[in-house]
């Protein structure tokens, strides 16, 4: 079984100007995020452009990421349907066949109608049937509040605790929220990995226990990974200098309004020379000025 622990881009689609997966680029992007020090991937995430990806280009991302990066590097697929039919059995199934190690599920949109608050025992139900029928590990997600999608903790305690669950990306922005739920994560289920989600957000958060992180702003591993090493190293200088460092472009990308990350930060990858275009499907909409030029004035400082 694959060590879950470190740096894992949630590795963008990049595209040409119509529009179409550039995969060859991809997996560029993926090599030199390997050399760059990731420790795995996720693949088909929100960074990814998930929910606009047809199930062939979904099926070519992972097979793609697998192939740039070898056998021994995890990989994560993303899923995202509204039920567990067929359709979500058969997600996971061709992710396990791709090449995926595992599978994040993120939750159907239904639940933020309240469904964590009047129905948890259905949320419950839903997890565990989800975990069933995948035939690789299972990873779940943490919303923040204002999704209304977080679990309250009695339900994150039951879900983390089902068989096959694995890992939890874990977006909760709240300093408060994320130690108490870690928490009740640690004694749930002691081998479940336990990855920040929250951009940033990263220094409490690994300061607090995180076992790694998934996020676009992965992308740019080496300052992420730098905090990350300095914290796992207890140099608490050197992790509030990395910190500082790494919040410039973290606010340039993912600063509110926070629905715009995925554009900034193909924007960012652009500018840096990695990927040939900033394109991304509607409904999202390229970054605008003001934004790039924002990027514009960090981005040097990032690059070798």
């Amino acid at each position: 079984m694959k060590t879950y622990r470190g740096v894992f881009p949630a590795i963008v689609a990049p595209q040409d100007d119509d529009n179409s997966i550039l995969f060859d680029v991809m997996g560029d992007l993926a090599r030199r995020q390997v050399r760059d020090g990731a420790g795995g991937f996720l693949v088909n995430g929100h960074t990814g452009e998930l929910s606009v990806l047809s199930g062939d280009e979904r099926r070519e991302a992972i097979r793609t990421v697998r192939a740039a990066v070898g056998k021994d590097v995890p990989i994560i697929a993303g899923v995202h349907t509204q039920g567990l039919g067929r359709k979500f059995a058969a997600q996971c199934e061709s992710a396990a066949e791709c090449g995926a190690d595992a599978v994040l599920v993120f939750s159907p949109f239904s639940f933020a109608r309240g469904a964590f608050q009047f129905a948890p025992e259905a949320v419950i139900d839903y997890y565990r049937r989800a975990a069933e029928l995948t035939p690789i590990p299972m990873w779940f997600m943490q919303y923040r509040p204002l999704t209304n999608l977080m679990m309250p903790r009695h339900v994150l305690k039951a879900v983390a605790s089902l068989p096959n669950v694995m890992g939890i990306k874990q977006e909760v922005e709240d300093a408060i929220e994320y130690e108490r739920d870690l928490v009740v994560l640690r004694e749930a289920n002691p081998k479940l990995a336990v990855f920040s989600a929250t951009d940033c957000g990263l220094f409490g958060n690994y300061a607090l226990g995180a076992d790694g992180c998934t996020i676009g702003l992965a992308n740019f591993v080496k300052p992420v990974k730098a905090l990350q090493d300095r914290l796992w190293a207890d140099d608490l200088v050197g992790a509030r200098a990395a910190a500082a460092r790494l919040m410039p472009l973290s606010d340039a990308i993912y600063g509110r309004p926070s629905y715009r990350w995925s554009a900034r930060l193909k924007y960012a990858l652009h500018a840096a020379g990695w990927i040939p275009t900033p394109n991304i499907r509607m409904p999202m909409f390229p970054a605008r000025a003001e934004e790039r030029k924002a990027i514009d004035a960090v981005l040097k400082n990032y690059l070798d």
